[in-house]
């Protein structure tokens, strides 16, 4: 018959003067490990939805021909646009900064949606929109005292 380690442990507890104290060390890792994961997680959650949410976004910067401001009615037009994500006059209103989903809009067809609305515009950049925040944030940071 085999030696039953869990038969004689009380016994072999008390001759020996083994206690249990504090956390075993499995639930110790287990606890530390948990920690980590949760932190990692804290810190990567946020920039995988931010990724998700903006992989398709583009921005088209358009200048005004003239040295006129861009007109209320045109920029509500282009916001309106299937596809726009925001529309904003920039730079003194001499600039059109349209963020747009690329599956479904393209710069030149926001460009002639100006052509229609009566507004000439010259195509002065597209980038991607994460890489034009970027660039913005770090203006930002070289502009502040």
């Amino acid at each position: 018959m085999a030696y039953d380690l869990d038969k004689y442990r009380t016994k072999r507890e008390r001759v020996l003067g083994v206690r249990k104290r504090g956390l075993s060390f499995g639930v110790l890792a287990g606890l530390v490990a948990g920690v980590i994961l949760a932190g990692g997680a804290a810190v990567a959650v946020p920039q995988t939805i931010e990724y998700l949410q903006t992989r398709n976004l583009d921005d088209a910067i358009f200048r005004h021909p003239g040295s006129g401001a861009w007109p209320e009615a045109v920029v509500d037009g282009v916001r309106g646009l299937p596809g726009v994500d925001r529309a904003e006059a920039d730079n003194h209103d001499t600039r059109l900064v349209v963020t747009y989903d690329r599956r479904q809009l393209d710069p030149e067809r926001i460009r002639a949606f100006l052509r229609t609305q009566g507004a000439e515009a010259d195509l002065l950049n597209s980038m991607g929109h994460r890489h034009r925040t970027k660039i913005l944030k770090a203006e930002a940071e070289f502009e502040a005292p």
